[in-house]
């Protein structure tokens, strides 16, 4: 690669970088425990976090044995 081609890559990362910035919304702070507990009911994807959690978790402690 070039200097020149290196240049041109790092502009173009640089200028996507900057496309993202603008796009972000700043996130609300999250409130009390209250105001978050049950945030993930009846979520199909936290379920299957949990899910693959606790597989890794069995995997993990079977091989410690």
């Amino acid at each position: 690669m070039t200097l020149e081609q290196l240049e041109q890559r790092v502009h173009e990362l640089e200028r996507q970088v900057a496309e993202l910035c603008r796009e972000l919304k700043p996130l609300a702070p999250l409130g009390s425990v209250q105001e978050t507990f049950g945030m993930f009911a009846g979520d199909p994807a936290f379920d299957e976090i949990v899910r693959l959690g606790h597989q890794y978790r069995v995997q993990a402690n079977s091989q410690d044995e």
